[in-house]
């Protein structure tokens, strides 16, 4: 039991990492291994997060300090050693050979009857409780790390659009200058020439986020801030392969602050147990003690003393009884408080992950392709010179904004499964976002 105990302190570390890929690898790297240079997925990042946070192992560690304390409140207190000289002179208080009586001994108390167990208990249920917090810490280390991923990622798409349409409108620019050189107005150039410089300040914008959310990361990562970060994986958009009531019921299992207000429920009914054992039963003190000889008995002696409590008087025992059924009473709400907060987290990450995932089928599968075909026809007839160059550039300004659109849906969403993940207490499974129904295959 007492092994168990003691090793529970990285037991909820492990467990969480183990839930993604080669999790115990990443907890076994120093903050100086894996220079994560090369593409970043979303998954190293959480996992190296959580293996290498600081608080995580404060919180394993401060679980294994209680483990261990609670070893020493089931033992007995430390016995006394006791001694004795009575009734030395006054006249000469350094003669001990005129003294009535010396004594040596051991002096041990023992505890009302069942209160060191009791005790001991409420220590073991502290620790699962530490345990339990240990295993939050790393849920909120992976939701920071999952959300810092979500707007790297962002920040990247962001700057990667701008920096396509800043190639696209340079050689539009190009095409302006080639026809102004035939005799077509000069304000397709300048025209040309604003759109261009404002992209170019869309991408410096971009670059300065890019740095701000690779700086985030290396700093949940214990990296410098400035270390070198490769670039993130865009998977394709997933949504949750689960229903909401299968999500709230494995938060309901998983969600690690469940078990601990569980685990606190239990060691406060222990401490109510010692303090009410310690409130009905007296405490003994034993002694054993050796009579040297002295003048007055000239040979050697043993004897023995014990002394009683009394935890009736004066209404202190009852006090500290009545104060602890208070702790317990309170753990029994904070319990019921902990699932009322779950099922709310759950609901609300669930709902609003549905409903980015509607905005983001909808800009991807049918405003995208509609604003592109836009744009088409707009160059289509400016190459033919039915429409001016201010057509085209609206056109393009219109398919940059359903991108950008696209890539704030696409965050949202990516948020909103982080927190739906840290919800559930575990990665919620996911499958891949399906294409948005086209608008004949609607009911009306």
């Amino acid at each position: 039991m007492l092994k168990k105990t003691l090793r529970a302190g990285v037991v909820p570390v492990m467990a969480l990492l183990a839930t993604w890929p080669s999790a115990r690898q990443a907890r076994a790297e120093s903050p100086a291994a894996a220079p994560l240079t090369g593409s970043l997925d979303r998954i190293t990042v959480i996992r190296t997060a959580v293996a290498r946070s600081p608080g995580v192992r404060a919180a394993s560690q401060q679980a294994h300090a209680i483990a261990v304390e609670g070893t020493a409140a089931g033992r007995l207190p430390p016995p006394d050693v006791v001694a004795q000289v009575w009734q030395l002179p006054l006249a000469k208080p350094y003669s001990f050979s005129a003294a009535q009586m010396i004594a040596f001994g051991v002096s041990q108390t023992i505890p009302a009857p069942g209160a060191l167990g009791a005790r001991e208990d409420a220590k073991a249920a502290s620790s699962r409780a530490g345990d339990a917090y240990c295993a939050d810490r790393a849920r909120l280390v992976a939701r920071d790390a999952d959300h810092a991923f979500a707007d790297y990622l962002e920040a990247t798409a962001r700057h990667h659009v701008h920096t396509l349409h800043r190639d696209e409108t340079s050689r539009l620019l190009a095409a302006a200058q080639a026809r102004q050189a035939g005799g077509a107005p000069l304000t397709d150039v300048t025209q040309a020439d604003v759109e261009l410089v404002r992209i170019d300040a869309d991408v410096a914008t971009d670059a300065a986020r890019v740095e701000t959310a690779k700086a985030r990361i290396n700093a949940l990562l214990a990296r410098d801030s400035m270390a070198p970060l490769g670039l993130p994986v865009e998977s394709e958009p997933m949504v949750p392969a689960w229903t909401r009531e299968a999500i709230l019921a494995r938060a309901r299992e998983a969600r690690p602050e469940l078990r601990a207000a569980a685990a606190e429920v239990q060691a406060r009914g222990f401490e109510v147990r010692a303090a009410d054992r310690e409130a009905t039963w007296p405490s003994l003190t034993v002694s054993a003690l050796y009579f040297a000889p002295v003048a007055s008995l000239p040979r050697n002696g043993v004897g023995a003393n014990l002394s009683v409590s009394l935890p009736w008087l004066w209404g202190a025992a009852d006090r500290r009884r009545e104060a602890q059924e208070g702790y317990a009473t309170a753990a029994t709400s904070n319990l019921e408080a902990a699932r009322i907060q779950i099922d709310a987290d759950v609901a609300t990450s669930e709902a609003t992950t549905r409903s980015a995932a509607v905005r983001l089928q909808l800009l991807r599968d049918r405003a995208l392709p509609s604003s592109r075909r836009g744009l088409d026809a707009a160059m289509a007839g400016y190459t033919s010179g039915r429409v001016d160059i201010l057509t085209v550039l609206n056109a393009r300004r219109a398919v940059i904004e359903i991108e950008m659109d696209i890539v704030a849906a696409r965050a949202v969403l990516d948020h909103a499964l982080a927190d739906l993940d840290a919800a559930a207490g575990a990665p919620v499974p996911r499958k891949p976002l399906r294409a948005a129904p086209e608008e004949g295959g609607r009911r009306g």
